[in-house]
């Protein structure tokens, strides 16, 4: 089900369903755990972090490999605010 106002993004090669706010979030934080002087981009921690389903919800989030505690904790809250607008868009649908 795709909701009507819901902006999609890629990360890790993955439509992902997320805010204009949560994705300058994301890439503020792959800026900041970005190292130039050791060639690493932070958007490798989010390599292989997460599933998403055809709509873009994240339904798994997996800690394979050593993450910084600030992406983990962002990728958790993401999962949780888009369950969250859905249930508000359903109950807003269901209301009319």
């Amino acid at each position: 089900m795709v909701l009507v106002g819901q902006m999609h993004k890629v990360i890790d090669y993955k439509k992902i369903n997320i805010s204009d706010e949560e994705f300058n979030y994301y890439n503020h934080l792959v800026e900041l755990f970005s190292d130039k002087d050791k060639n690493i981009k932070g958007s490798i921690y989010f390599k292989d972090l997460f599933e998403v389903d055809e709509d873009g919800f994240i339904v798994l989030i997996k800690t394979e490999k050593s993450v910084p505690w600030a992406i983990l904790f962002f990728t958790q809250q993401l999962m949780i605010s888009q369950r969250l607008r859905f249930i508000d868009n359903f109950r807003k649908q269901e209301s009319k």
